[in-house]
């Protein structure tokens, strides 16, 4: 049944509501009204009656009382005459006594007036209403809960003053109590005209008040319907649809607050499609950049066996780490990171690559560290006009001298773990060499030095965004941690170790899935293994993602 009112129209339940509240209290207050009459009127009746009987009560009293003295004396002087005229004349001048008798000492009637068998036919005593005031005796008969008869019986006197006979009066309240009746027929006769006219007022109240809730529920329905078919026809791609405002109560500012989201739909429609084309974009540059790096698996030079990863901190990373075979047999490794991420810092990462291979060609493989640096600042400073900067560290492994070479434009110092370190020889040797940064100075100039590797020495090179990176305490990850991590697996091959680093930095990041820098770090090891035969000119690289 409640889902059923559920779909029933607002204007519906308004109206529904409205006449339903205003019939139960115009229906409450004319009961309550009512009842309240009737009961003023019964209290008013029942008060009426009882001070009519107290009347009569009294009266019955007093003249029975002054009857039986009377009656005393005449009967000590024989004066039965005088006696019979009075009670005549009492009668007379006071019809509610009905009979009188007076009854001598030996229960003899010396004087009977009025038809008292009569008077008490059909009627019942009421014996919780008799009284007794000093000698004289009151008892009441009557019908049902009304008294309609007082007898009053008094004891006569003697000259002695000893009780000698008795004088009984009827009194009827039944006249007194017809005119009440009629009073009372006149009351309830009010009472009834004012119910009806009660009944009228609710009735034109109750018939105001629903044309009153039909009018104001069409006043608030019609703006809401008018709403919902403008949100039904927004719904159904109309987005110019406007809802039309022709109040300022809450339904007004309803209406506004629904022009000013539909407006807001339609920004957000034309954002969302943008972004949606600018999303697509990033992921073709995200591809784009990702074919610019190594492969993520095993690379194996026979001598040389080393690994790679690289997260960016968004759809576009500004780190990029490359190798290259170049003449007799040596390796060129290549890592940078510039300042930021995202496409743009994309784009300086591709200049780079771009200008590495151009220089690697053109030079067929005989190429320089401080060559391949100074260059490549020339090329950075002009494309990003100082805007981005890269820094950047390149190093040439030659496995017949076994050496490492190695050029620093302002990048971390990779790290050299000595297998087998020497006496007085650090277990870890940083590839330390300064250099400004790549596009900051056009003439900037870079150091080269030369450092010697033994089978198993392990090589890290690595960015800024794996050793700054927070903590979930706060704290950054460190250098110290990534050398723990090394120096523990310094027997395992690299693509352990490499394992073993980023399970390490997942632990202690407060987010590695998505990390406030892009993260990149080469790990390498060297082996017993010999290059086997020498080459004049560099095989060419692999291609991208193979």
């Amino acid at each position: 049944m409640f889902k059923a009112l559920d779909s029933l129209p607002i204007r519906v339940k308004l109206m529904a509501t409205t006449i339903a509240l205003l019939t139960f209290t115009v229906g409450l207050y004319g009961v309550m009204n009512v009842r309240d009459l009737r009961r003023v009127h019964d209290e008013s009746r029942t008060e009426q009656q009882n001070i009519i009987l107290q009347g009569v009560t009294a009266d019955a009293l007093n003249v029975t009382t002054a009857l039986s003295s009377t009656a005393t004396i005449f009967l000590a002087n024989t004066a039965y005459a005088d006696l019979e005229a009075m009670a005549t004349e009492l009668r007379k001048g006071d019809d509610r006594l009905v009979f009188v008798r007076v009854v001598d000492v030996d229960g003899k009637a010396v004087l009977s007036q009025g038809d008292a068998a009569g008077a008490q036919a059909g009627l019942t005593p009421q014996t919780e209403r008799a009284q007794t005031r000093g000698a004289a005796k009151l008892e009441f008969f009557g019908k049902g809960a009304d008294a309609t008869l007082i007898v009053a019986t008094v004891p006569l006197k003697s000259a002695g003053g000893e009780a000698g006979g008795r004088v009984e009066a009827g009194w009827s309240v039944a006249q007194m109590l017809e005119r009440n009746a009629a009073i009372a027929a006149r009351v309830e006769e009010r009472k009834n005209k004012s119910v009806v006219n009660a009944l009228f007022v609710g009735g034109l109240i109750v018939l105001l008040g629903v044309v009153l809730s039909i009018l104001q529920s069409l006043r608030i329905s019609r703006p809401l319907r008018q709403l919902t078919d403008a949100v039904e026809r927004i719904a159904h791609g109309e987005l110019k649809e406007r809802a039309r405002i022709s109040t300022n109560d809450e339904i007004g500012v309803l209406a506004r607050n629904f022009n000013y989201m539909a407006e807001r739909i339609g920004v957000l429609l034309t954002e969302t499609k943008e972004k949606a084309t600018l999303e697509k974009e990033l992921e073709v540059a995200r591809v784009i950049q990702e074919s610019l790096l190594p492969p993520t698996r095993l690379i194996d030079k026979g001598y040389f066996q080393f690994q790679g990863y690289f997260k960016s901190a968004s759809i576009c990373g500004g780190d990029w780490w490359s190798f290259s075979d170049l003449i007799n047999d040596k390796l060129l490794i290549l890592i940078g990171d510039v300042t930021g991420h995202g496409v743009s810092s994309a784009m300086i990462t591709a200049a780079a690559k771009s200008c590495c291979d151009t220089l690697r060609h053109v030079t067929e493989g005989e190429l320089t560290c401080t060559f391949l640096l100074e260059e490549l600042n020339k090329t950075i400073y002009e494309a990003a006009n100082r805007k981005f900067v890269m820094t950047f560290f390149a190093t040439i492994i030659d496995p017949h001298a076994r050496t490492i070479t190695f050029s620093n434009a302002g990048h971390n110092f990779p790290l050299l773990f000595r297998a087998h370190a020497r006496e007085g020889e650090p277990a870890v040797v940083p590839l330390v060499t300064r250099g400004n940064r790549l596009g900051d100075v056009m003439e900037s100039r870079f150091l080269e030095r030369t450092v010697p590797f033994e089978p198993g020495d392990v090589l890290l090179w690595y960015t800024d965004g794996l050793t700054e990176g927070m903590g979930k305490n706060g704290e950054e990850y460190g250098e110290k941690r990534v050398r723990r991590s090394i120096t523990a697996t310094l027997d395992k091959g690299p693509d352990t170790i490499l394992e073993r680093i980023l399970r390490d930095a997942e632990a202690h990041f407060a987010n590695f899935t998505r990390p406030e820098d892009d993260i990149t770090l080469v790990v390498g090891k060297f082996t017993e293994s010999r290059v086997s035969v020498s080459r004049s000119k560099p095989q060419p690289p692999p291609p991208p993602g193979a």
